[in-house]
């Protein structure tokens, strides 16, 4: 999985802000909410033939953007169409029932866990 940004008191005041936690640059943000927009303003899906609709500034920016954002599951490409997914909340909740389960067991005495 990707390297996302994590706060313990996230500002998620629009969907925008989501992407801060996950993209670099203001760029890199700004080129992945012209993704995703483009994805939701055609019904959510995009032939991958029509790429270049995506395209901010620059093909190499689409290309490293589109990359991360199919890598977290927020967007995947199925049989020749973009589309948005919902991957990304899947693999938070499963990391976050994880931790949950190792904070729990060491909480009831398990001194077996290691890093």
């Amino acid at each position: 999985m990707a390297k996302i940004d994590l706060v313990r008191r996230p500002s998620l005041i629009s969907p925008r802000h989501l992407l801060r936690y996950i993209f670099f640059t203001e760029m890199q943000v700004e080129q992945a909410a012209k993704i995703l927009n483009t994805i939701m303003q055609k019904s959510g899906v995009v032939k991958d033939s029509e790429w270049s609709t995506f395209v901010l500034s620059s093909r190499g920016l689409y290309v490293k953007v589109m990359r991360k954002l199919r890598d977290v599951g927020l967007v995947e490409k199925r049989m020749g169409e973009f589309r948005l997914v919902s991957d990304f909340s899947s693999a938070l909740s499963k990391l976050s029932k994880y931790w949950s389960d190792i904070v729990n067991s060491f909480g009831e005495g398990d001194r077996s866990i290691e890093f």
